[in-house]
């Protein structure tokens, strides 16, 4: 299982890009990193630690109710230069290490802070890794980074800063060795909640967990689970950023976080309702309460009792005030409030949308499991992504699945924007198989579906036509809107002695 498997060492650029272009364009970005590295501290890295963002190819804003997923890293990722030093700080943006705290409205040195602050608590002050840290003083870092995942665009620059910091603090403590995988998600995923962000833990396992040229079927019950799941070959996939705000943080009260209650809320009144609400884990899973059934048949089931439970009284539509939710979820009031609200996450809401939410996470978990099937019907080796022919109707399903994604999340989930609603348009009006918009939502980027001889010519139409787009210029539009592969996940590259990149295995 890849969750389990070691962090990995890449020995060249073309074991960690999927295409030979890639690596050309990033050999010399790297090199670029390493003697701008040189300039700075006078002496080459003596790692580069690379995360990749993720795009989120179906299964929006369901991984914190636990339910299947399909990310998959991408091309774009950020790298970190790295030599350890004695000298208890960090640099380029200089803290003491022994005072790390995320300062509001930071930059980038803010992500760096929270996971330098997670590994200090889980190896340096709670002992939980004596063997490994008992008697020792955390190591500085000189730091240098660059990075080319869009800020705001909804491909988890944020997850994939966090994944990187991880590792690099890791590394330059000398604590790799037993750590696994799945081990840098958790620790990423509670780095990204210092934040005040609850994450699912798609974003970071997506970065950290992916495989080259493939998605990851990822599912989170009863445990962490990624899949390979191929992608056919026959298809592309495009990243055309909307250009729209997109701050998660600032505005979490009112939007991300309050999706996340009222998707919790909602289980726990459909479970109370089945008289299933005193089991120790009533938090969790729809899914686990019919064990003896296949997930869709449970979905199915709870859609049709939606309307009775969650859509009563008129509530479909205008929602539950907090008297109304505490009074149908078994649950006394302080119980309530102290699982829910005040001491889980701050949320501002007069009334919760309970219906709504409920109805997209059921019906959106149904749609990753037909795309699941049609991709494993069309390549029966999750390794070996098959190409089908364009017109095959398989593919104008797949497409579907994401029209229907984004119908979805702005009728029931209400986390569009106007401007990734009008991309959307001008996509599928220009070729695409499908699209939506992908990420955390309220802004970001819209991810297409497109026949993989067309990909260029589609991605030329849309930079000509989209507003926004217009008056960029070269570096800004390709760093906008561009063509990927699914690309492989973190790890860690060891620079040679004279500091040069390598392409290739020698």
């Amino acid at each position: 299982m890849a969750e389990q498997l070691p962090i990995p060492d890449f020995g060249s650029l073309a074991e960690i890009y999927p295409s030979q272009p890639a690596v050309l364009r990033e050999a010399t970005r790297w090199n670029d990193l390493v003697d701008k590295f040189k300039e700075h501290y006078g002496h080459a890295p003596s790692y580069v630690i690379r995360a990749p963002g993720r795009v989120n190819i179906l299964g929006e804003h369901i991984d914190y109710s636990l339910f299947p997923v399909l990310p998959a890293a991408i091309e774009q990722d950020i790298i970190l230069a790295l030599t350890p030093t004695d000298e208890p700080t960090s640099s380029e943006a200089e803290w003491h290490v022994d005072f790390i705290s995320p300062a509001q409205g930071g930059g980038w040195e803010n992500y760096v802070k929270v996971a330098t602050a997670e590994c200090l608590e889980e190896f340096f002050k709670l002992g939980k890794s004596p063997s490994a840290s008992a008697g020792k003083t955390p190591k500085g870092m000189k730091l240098l980074v660059s990075g080319t995942v869009p800020p705001g665009a909804g491909l988890s620059s944020s997850a994939a800063f966090v994944v990187g910091s991880v590792i690099t603090f890791l590394v330059a403590n000398g604590l790799t060795d037993g750590i696994s995988k799945g081990d840098v998600v958790a620790m990423a995923m509670a780095s990204e909640h210092r934040m005040g962000l609850r994450t699912g833990g798609m974003d970071q396992a997506a970065s950290a967990l992916c495989l080259s040229n493939t998605l990851l079927h990822l599912s989170f019950f009863p445990s962490l689970s990624p899949v390979p799941l191929p992608l056919p070959k026959s298809v592309g996939i495009v990243i055309t950023n909307s250009l729209a705000p997109h701050d998660l943080t600032d505005t979490a009260p009112e939007q991300y976080n309050l999706r996340v209650v009222e998707s919790l809320v909602a289980a726990r009144l459909l479970l109370h309702a089945w008289g299933l609400s005193d089991h120790p884990r009533v938090k969790g899973k729809v899914e686990m309460w019919a064990p003896g059934e296949s997930p869709v048949a449970v979905y199915e089931k709870a859609l049709k009792d939606l309307e009775s439970v969650l859509g009563k009284g008129g509530r479909a539509q205008k929602g539950w005030t907090t008297e109304e939710m505490i009074a149908e979820s078994g649950m006394s009031k302080d119980e309530f409030t102290e699982t829910y609200l005040h001491h889980f996450l701050e949320v501002r809401a007069t009334h919760f949308h309970l219906y709504l939410r409920a109805k997209h996470a059921l019906e959106e978990s149904l749609r990753v499991a037909r795309f699941s099937q049609l991709c494993n019907d069309i390549s029966p080796d999750p390794l070996k992504p098959a190409s089908i022919p364009e017109d095959d109707p398989r593919l104008k399903e797949l497409g579907q699945l994401l029209i229907d994604s984004h119908t979805s999340c702005k009728d029931q989930y209400d986390c569009t924007h106007k401007q990734t609603d009008a991309l959307k348009d001008l996509c599928l009006a220009s070729g695409a198989l499908g699209a939506r918009q992908t990420g955390g939502g309220w802004g970001g980027a819209v991810i297409s579906l497109v026949p993989i001889s067309e990909a260029e010519s589609f991605l030329n139409r849309v930079k000509k036509q989209y507003g926004p787009y217009q008056g960029l210029s070269d570096a800004k539009l390709d760093e906008a809107a561009f063509v990927t592969l699914p690309g492989s996940g973190a790890g860690v590259y060891v620079v040679n002695g004279d500091g040069d990149v390598r392409q290739s295995a020698a």
